[in-house]
């Protein structure tokens, strides 16, 4: 199993999902910025399984910041291919596509928080019933 964590922090940020996914055998991919997501999300996704996603990521242009919601252009690029990988929204930035797709398997804020790390274990279990 293969999960794309896609957050520009996801070393720190989400150390205490990359450490679950290793003690559980599950291979982890990490990309920091919209557009290397893009690309493998749409040109290579056969063997993601599941995609971690940060809302507030920068899309940045020439090192202007341009928009600070990238993690809702990753939403809505796979509702308008019809894609179905099963995404975890890792972010307190809410999403203004994440009612619209039914994919979202649910979002957590924090991995410090008992009733959040529950949220991914029951992610994991989705994944794993497809």
């Amino acid at each position: 199993m293969k999960i794309l964590i896609v957050d520009d922090h996801a070393e720190t940020k989400c150390f205490g999902i990359i450490k679950e996914c290793q003690k559980q055998g599950i291979e982890v991919e990490i990309k920091k910025a919209i557009n290397p997501a893009l690309r493998r999300i749409c040109y290579e996704q056969q063997d993601i399984d599941a995609i971690v996603l940060d809302m507030g990521l920068g899309i940045y242009k020439d090192s202007y910041l341009l928009e600070v919601r990238g993690g809702d252009r990753v939403l809505r690029e796979l509702l308008r291919r019809k894609y179905n990988i099963p995404v975890l929204i890792f972010s307190t930035t809410d999403s203004f596509y994440k009612d619209k797709c039914d994919f979202v398997v649910d979002q957590m804020t924090e991995w410090n928080v008992v009733q959040e790390q529950e949220k991914f274990y029951s992610f994991l279990e989705k994944i794993a019933e497809q």
